[in-house]
């Protein structure tokens, strides 16, 4: 009886334990269930905000853009105003794709190409919806666009400098440049607003001093009459930008130096002054710099027989002037032939050489002699005699028979130098036959 009743109370012991277990096995399931639905709750609710496929969303500020498929100088009408409306824009889609848009991705346009008449007209707006989207809605749903027949005009081009100094003895003509890559510039856009302009400007900002000639590059705007700057998107400019190049000027006093053909004056004590010896120039700075002197003539010794004073052009190089536009612009060139003597010598026509007869001809000198004057040193002049010196008569060029006169040329047999030379120009009376 004992041994039963211990039994009966382990049997209802575990029962109760089995019972105890069922419902904790509940209890559990009902919390994994409880958590499974709060989850799906959230993965859906993150679905539905992130890429729901029946969202939408508005999109403001979308700008209308105005198309006008002419030619941009072709004489026809065009807006002048319309462009930069804008209008809201509703799409439809998948969140993803929306998320991922702005307004700049939408096309919003108006077409007025067709159209004839000039003032304002109320046009129809087509919005194309981004790949992915639908356009749901938008608005406004018309834009008023004025339009006004289209003129092309020719204005000039100026340039403008800004920001800069420039030192005392340096100038530059500011309101004129060197040269200038646009002079004029069409402009093509409404009638109304091509009635505004007065002229094209480039503005060159230099910082700081200017010593040196220059060029720069900027875009043109456009002024009215009173200067001030013209803005218009419906203006069209045949260049949009031009350079500019100006030369800097400066003075200086440029030394004056004659040139020998020979070099003789420069070894027998021959004096020889300019008057004046310098004068004030203004030149390009660049060009200017590089000159230390100004050669005003080449003298040829042979040909000066005696002392006296000869007249040149100054004839300054291009871009080079006199900065006293009334000076005098001829140079005095005093010859002083202190260093040495002249001697005539007269050579008898049988020892004038006479070279390049034509064929078929025969020349004759006519004169009995010819007198060449010799300068140099005193002594060697002294000893000179009739048969040192050569004279020579080329007749290659003598024309028809009868009698002419050719240049003849004279020189010492020895060779001409600083210390021996023949002067001056010498013809020659000759008579020109047929050689029978």
């Amino acid at each position: 009886m004992q041994n039963s009743s211990a039994d009966n109370e382990k049997n209802a012991q575990s029962q109760l334990g089995d019972i105890t277990a069922h419902k904790n096995s509940r209890r559990e399931n009902w919390i994994t269930m409880l958590f499974c639905i709060v989850a799906a709750v959230c993965i859906w609710f993150y679905v539905m905000s992130i890429d729901s496929p029946s969202s939408t969303e508005t999109f403001s500020s979308v700008p209308v853009a105005v198309l006008n498929n002419r030619d941009a100088f072709q004489e026809s009408l065009t807006a002048i105003s319309g462009t930069g409306s804008v209008i809201d824009v509703t799409l439809k889609g998948r969140k993803r794709v929306l998320n991922d848009l702005s307004a700049d991705d939408i096309e919003a346009s108006v077409d007025v190409s067709a159209t004839t008449v000039s003032g304002k007209s109320v046009f129809t707006v087509n919005v194309e919806a981004p790949a992915g989207t639908i356009v749901e809605d938008f608005y406004p749903k018309q834009i008023t666009v004025y339009m006004d027949k289209k003129g092309i005009i020719s204005v000039p081009v100026e340039c403008r400098l800004i920001d800069y100094t420039i030192p005392s003895d340096h100038s530059l003509n500011v309101s004129e440049p060197t040269s200038l890559s646009v002079n004029a510039v069409q402009v093509s856009g409404p009638e109304s607003e091509l009635e505004k302009i007065a002229k094209a400007r480039m503005t060159l900002s230099l910082g700081g001093a200017i010593t040196q000639s220059f060029s720069g590059t900027a875009p043109l705007e456009l002024l009215d009459d009173n200067g001030s700057v013209i803005t218009s998107r419906y203006l069209t400019l045949s260049s949009t930008e031009a350079t500019a190049s100006y030369s800097v000027y400066t003075t200086k006093y440029l030394p004056l130096t004659v040139e020998y053909r020979y070099g003789y004056y420069d070894e027998n004590g021959t004096t020889v002054t300019i008057e004046p010896s310098s004068v004030l120039v203004r030149g390009v700075v660049e060009k200017l710099n590089t000159m230390t002197s100004h050669s005003i003539a080449t003298l040829d010794e042979t040909k000066i027989t005696e002392d006296g004073s000869h007249v040149y052009d100054l004839n300054l190089p291009e871009g080079i002037e006199l900065v006293d536009a009334g000076e005098q612009n001829t140079v005095s060139v005093n010859i002083h032939l202190s260093g040495s003597s002249l001697k005539k010598i007269t050579v008898p026509a049988n020892q004038i050489n006479i070279i390049n007869v034509p064929q078929g001809k025969r020349v004759e000198v006519l004169a009995d002699s010819i007198v060449i004057s010799v300068r140099g040193s005193t002594p060697g002049v002294s000893y000179l005699r009739p048969e040192d010196i050569t004279v020579t008569a080329d007749v290659s060029l003598v024309g028809s028979n009868g009698d002419q006169y050719i240049s003849v040329s004279a020189a010492l047999k020895n060779g001409n130098s600083a210390n021996l030379y023949a002067v001056g120009e010498y013809t020659l009376q000759v008579r020109v036959e047929d050689d029978e």
